[in-house]
């Protein structure tokens, strides 16, 4: 999502390596999202990273997936034989619309095995919804993550649409549930705000800076 202040790759690097004196394996594919674009803050990705070791990840959708560095990252953290579906609205105001040719480049970040799906639609329609189903057949998700329309419509509609296709003890992600202190249409704060304490959560925010960002996890019960 494209609402990131100015802040240079190097020094994000040096705040997340004073934090973790060596490079973990969830430390260099957290790097390697951000060398691809990916517009969390990388100690935050990390530490969700780590929370997610472990888990089942065999089927992942992804709304929004601008540059594809968090696309890279889930596709490095899923089971080898994983369906990931990248959901993106071209030209979306909040960092979406990669072009076609992106997703050649996309496809090399998947392991041989995982099966792909990119796309190009607004998820906010019930179209799009279907189609996501038709391409899951009777899977289930077990990690969505919420990081496309940052208005608190849209990541409720998001929410609302896609929560009950998330299996039972699956997990959602929502990036920027911290209040965004220069973009005032970024509402993923309210809406966090609103559902947090109903489910089972949890919050990965860089302590040294909450004027934008931070990763929230809720578990679908």
């Amino acid at each position: 999502m494209n609402v990131k202040p100015e802040v240079s790759f190097t020094s994000e690097i040096n705040l997340c390596e004073n934090v973790y004196t060596e490079d973990s394996p969830n430390s260099i594919i957290a790097k390697n999202a951000m060398n691809r674009g990916a517009m969390q803050k990388l100690i935050e990705f990390k530490e969700l990273l780590d929370f997610l070791e472990g888990k089942k990840m065999d089927t992942v959708v992804e709304i929004g997936t601008a540059t594809g560095g968090t696309f890279y990252a889930f596709c490095q953290m899923a089971s080898s034989d994983a369906h990931i579906v990248s959901i993106d609205l071209p030209g979306g105001p909040f960092g979406g619309g990669y072009e076609l040719d992106d997703v050649q480049l996309f496809k090399t970040y998947a392991k041989i095995g995982q099966t792909i799906y990119f796309m190009r639609e607004d998820s906010h329609k019930d179209s799009t919804k279907s189609g996501l189903i038709e391409r899951l057949k009777d899977r289930k998700i077990d990690v969505l993550f919420i990081d496309g329309d940052h208005t608190y419509e849209g990541v409720k509609k998001d929410f609302e649409l896609y929560a009950p296709l998330v299996a039972k003890g699956g997990v959602i992600i929502f990036h920027d549930i911290c209040k965004h202190a220069t973009v005032p249409d970024c509402q993923v704060d309210k809406f966090w705000n609103e559902i947090k304490d109903k489910y089972e959560s949890k919050e990965f925010i860089d302590p040294n800076d909450t004027e934008w960002g931070g990763i929230g996890v809720v578990i679908k019960d």
